[in-house]
């Protein structure tokens, strides 16, 4: 039995003008599922919060990464404490690609077009998923918690999610993230930070970006992890230290992988990470999956296996 969570401003708005089609499409996949739309923020949470207590055994989310951030969260039980468990491990996950940037779902190999995009959820492959949880400082001063499935990431790249998400989208993924990162490097600065990665320091100065991944892909196809596995129980804690001429005429390797090659970046593996800002009066801003929720300081963890991902 399955549920739907369907996100239809996803897209720019596409995933709502195409949902008939979604939905004819769906009725040939499965054959016992109810569905629910979200109308605002935090309803993914809540809707599959629901959906968990429940008792459907798949939940589907409709949109992009941070439909599925949502409804990743609402696995979690409810409270004020950093949860360790799902509420369920039962429970199957599963992404159709609707979304902006579709990031994890491009890592899975899942293609957006309809019908496509949901010919994996008839079929009965499920493959395990490490879940990461950070707790962070909101917008507001107070600490949260959020799950994630893909990638958390703080620096430039907050910034860049910030602008993105406050300008319209109609130009697609890959050239809204750019089009946003180029408003965000005018007059961007490296930012002191502290990382500490298994209770190691990892780095410990001014960082362009930095990204704690479980999957290999951000930013509306950024290759940031190309080693990243989303089932061996670690995160690839991947820094970009600095961002200079050389780097900018290399930015297809952004894109490619090859930017791990690069002299300024350092890469290393680990299940927490630890990150703060060394100046005071800075604000490093944090990117969860395509939302920006918060800025450091911030505790990474790792959940293996926490969840089934129906691919």
């Amino acid at each position: 039995h399955t549920l739907v969570i369907v996100n239809p401003a996803s897209g720019n708005g596409a995933t709502g003008r195409r949902w008939p089609e979604l939905r004819a499409a769906l009725d040939k996949q499965l054959d016992r599922w109810d569905n629910q739309f979200t109308t605002g923020p935090g309803d993914g949470t809540r809707l599959a919060r629901q959906g968990v207590a429940d008792g459907y055994e798949m939940i589907v989310a409709v949109g992009g990464d941070g439909t599925m951030n949502e409804v990743v969260t609402g696995l979690f039980p409810e409270g004020d404490a950093t949860p360790t468990a799902l509420s369920r491990p039962d429970i199957v996950l599963s992404p159709v690609r609707q979304g902006t940037g579709g990031d994890f779902a491009r890592f899975l190999g899942l293609p957006g077009e309809i019908p496509a995009c949901v010919a994996h959820l008839g079929g009965s492959n499920t493959r395990p998923c490490d879940l990461g949880v950070v707790e962070l400082e909101g917008h507001d001063g107070k600490r949260i918690w959020r799950g994630f499935l893909n990638i958390a990431s703080f620096g430039l790249s907050g910034l860049v999610v910030e602008k993105v998400n406050h300008s319209s989208k109609i130009l697609g993924g890959k050239a809204s993230f750019a089009w946003g990162l180029a408003k965000a490097m005018v007059g961007y600065r490296p930012q002191a930070v502290r990382i500490t990665v298994d209770g190691a320091r990892f780095v410990e100065e001014p960082i362009t970006t930095c990204a704690v991944a479980n999957g290999q892909y951000f930013g509306g196809g950024m290759r940031f992890a190309p080693e990243a596995s989303i089932d061996d129980g670690q995160f690839d804690v991947v820094a970009q230290l600095k961002t200079g001429a050389k780097e900018i005429l290399a930015v297809r390797d952004v894109y490619s992988g090859r930017m791990s090659e690069w002299a300024s970046v350092r890469r290393v593996r680990g299940a927490e990470v630890l990150a703060e800002s060394t100046k005071a009066g800075q604000e490093v801003l944090l990117d969860i999956d395509g939302e920006g929720l918060g800025r450091l300081p911030a505790r990474f963890r790792i959940i293996p296996s926490a969840v089934r991902l129906k691919i």
